[in-house]
Parts: C-alpha cells; sequence; structure tokens
C-alpha cells in the first residue's frame, strides 16, 4: 500500500487504483493530470492541493504543494493540465497542517 508523506512522516494511506472518483476516502487520492477533480459523484465537501512534480533534498522525486482550496458539494474544480491532485476528505489538510510549498513524497510499504 502506498503512503503519503512530508519529512519523513506519514500523513495518510494512498487510496484507490488512480481511476474514477470514490464516493468515500479514508486518507488521500493522488491524480495525475489531466484531471478534472469534482464533487459530483460524492456529494461532499473536498479539500484539494494542486502540485508540481519536484524533488526532494535527496534528488528523489516528490510533488510540492502549489495550491490548497476547499471544493463544495456537487461542484467542478478547476482542471489540472499538469503535475497531480491530491484529494483528501475535508478537515484532513488541517489535521495534517499542509501548507503550499511542502512537499509530498508517495512511497509504497
Amino acid at each position: 500500500m502506498p503512503w503519503l508523506i512530508r519529512d519523513g512522516d506519514v500523513l495518510a494511506a494512498v487510496d484507490g487504483d488512480g481511476r474514477g472518483w470514490p464516493g468515500s476516502i479514508q486518507g488521500a487520492l493522488v491524480k495525475r493530470g489531466p484531471v478534472v477533480p469534482h464533487t459530483l459523484t460524492c456529494g461532499q465537501a473536498r479539500e484539494l492541493a494542486w502540485c508540481v512534480e519536484a524533488t526532494t533534498d535527496a534528488g528523489d522525486p516528490c510533488l510540492r504543494v502549489r495550491r490548497i482550496v476547499v471544493l463544495g458539494r456537487h461542484r467542478i474544480g478547476q482542471v489540472a493540465i499538469r503535475g497531480a491532485v491530491v484529494v483528501a476528505e475535508a478537515g484532513a489538510f488541517e489535521r495534517w497542517r499542509l501548507q503550499v510549498g511542502d512537499r509530498l513524497e508517495i512511497r509504497e510499504t
């Protein structure tokens, strides 16, 4: 199972197989562009972090958070052509203390 990691700390398990938009998210989804984020099928607010491809100080690939938004119920978000979008249930980013500029790694167990 892959994990979403920031500075060595595990933030959440990465859910899903990369296809579709599930009704509920236990950890985080990572969708790579092009992506049209929406809450049409789940009917719940979601938090989105638009990210760009980057590298860690050690040279490993990661995602750098460029923008964070809350997407309300039954909404369609801005299209992400490049990079990735990290999606989580509303309130998750606050618990994780996620901020613009954070570098996120996705690691397998």
